[in-house]
């Protein structure tokens, strides 16, 4: 593998985010979300939008992508403004009035539905966070606060999410689906952790909801209690310690590594503390496993083969968690060294032709080994350009 700096693989990486984003003639926001027949082109498991399925244009694919948009902005808000209009644009397009004229989210439009499960309300994270540059944002995230924790609101279905998809077994975590009222055979997956804890944290701490922050401090206890393997590596999903889905899925654990760090930075320093060591403890399971190159395989304890390929999508959420967790104090400054020498292999070996290649498309949680189809190994996909230009906006730290 050629040498990459810093320096070089940075502009390199610009140049790819640009061209998808704030200077792509297709994946324009306001054009994509007035039309139910586009989608933008890391979507690559777009829904029928006739049916209005869920995660139509609200779709947790398109939330990492914003992300990490917004975190380039965070990095030099004087230079990187428009990486927030962007992102607003797309927020914006998927807005409407109520018969008040209250602000509220067009969930027919969006294709957000309150009945499905974890992946319906990543993308709702980032509204609390631009909360204070508009008041509707704020609107919109309590109102998709209230659909999974008011435990006296009935959804669209009839059900009372924080009654009927959580369970004290479970450490009061949601089942990770719950669109048919049954759970699949594993309901607590580590990606149902991202996609839901950091928006429960960011929204709590504005509002001062306490009880709230301590159920999802007891989720994190129950995940690290249950699903940690002795080799320090998680588990993709369980409902016990004897019942667990035994394969460590790198992106599985890339999801769960960035929302142990976001919902540290979301909640008080005494409330994260409670997380630092789980943290802690995984970061350094995972750098056991991390590949000469930099990078990890998609299996992360697995060798690596033309099936069990470095991959781009888990290891970017890696760089992320690392270099934001150094950035805030949650890890020493040891880490950034491995972190950096992943990214920069990101690039060397996976930046082609301006696309971010091996990102591979989905995985179940069902007890078999699904890690490994080759066909399922994209380039640009969603589910991996997200969280890559998240730790390209940690990068810019540097």
């Amino acid at each position: 593998m050629p040498d990459l700096s810093i320096s070089e693989a940075i502009a390199r990486s610009k140049a790819m985010i640009d061209s998808l984003t704030i200077h792509s003639e297709v994946n324009v926001p306001a054009e994509v979300t007035a039309d139910e027949n586009r989608f933008f082109t890391w979507d690559n498991e777009k829904r029928t939008p006739s049916r209005k399925p869920y995660l139509f244009d609200w779709s947790y694919y398109n939330g990492v992508v914003m992300e990490g948009l917004f975190d380039i902005y965070l990095s030099d808000p004087e230079k990187n403004r428009v990486y927030l209009d962007y992102v607003k644009d797309y927020f914006n397009g998927m807005i409407t009035q109520d018969q008040n004229g209250r602000p509220v989210l067009d969930r027919n439009k969006a294709g957000y539905v309150d009945h499905h499960g974890a992946d319906c309300y990543k993308t709702a994270g980032l509204l609390v966070r631009l909360s204070d540059m508009d008041p509707r944002y704020q609107k919109i995230a309590g109102d998709l606060y209230r659909d999974i924790t008011d435990p006296g609101h009935v959804n669209s279905k009839g059900n009372i999410v924080a009654v009927e998809f959580t369970e004290d077994a479970l450490g009061g975590n949601y089942w990770h689906s719950w669109a048919n009222g049954t759970a699949p055979k594993y309901k607590v997956w580590l990606d149902g952790i991202y996609m839901i804890q950091p928006f429960l944290a960011r929204f709590a701490s504005r509002c001062g909801d306490e009880a709230q922050v301590e159920k999802i401090l007891s989720r994190f206890r129950w995940v690290a209690g249950t699903m940690l393997a002795p080799t320090g590596l998680y588990y993709h999903a369980a409902n016990s310690t004897e019942d667990y889905c035994d394969w460590h899925w790198l992106r599985a654990m890339g999801w769960y590594a960035m929302a142990m760090v976001d919902v540290m930075e979301a909640l008080s320093p005494k409330d994260a503390d409670h997380i630092a060591p789980a943290l802690k403890l995984f970061a350094d399971g995972m750098l056991r496993y991390q590949d000469e190159s930099g990078m990890w395989a998609n299996i992360a304890d697995h060798p690596v083969t033309e099936t069990n390929r470095l991959e781009s999508s888990g290891t970017a959420m890696m760089v992320y968690t690392l270099l934001k967790a150094v950035r805030l104090g949650f890890l020493d400054d040891s880490y950034r060294e491995p972190a950096v020498k992943a990214f920069t292999a990101m690039v060397s070996l996976k930046l082609k032709d301006n696309a971010l290649t091996d990102i591979y498309l989905m995985a179940s949680a069902n007890g078999t080994n699904n890690y490994e189809n080759p066909d399922w190994y994209l380039p640009n996909e969603g589910k991996g350009l997200g969280p890559f230009i998240m730790a390209y906006s940690e990068m810019l730290y540097l």
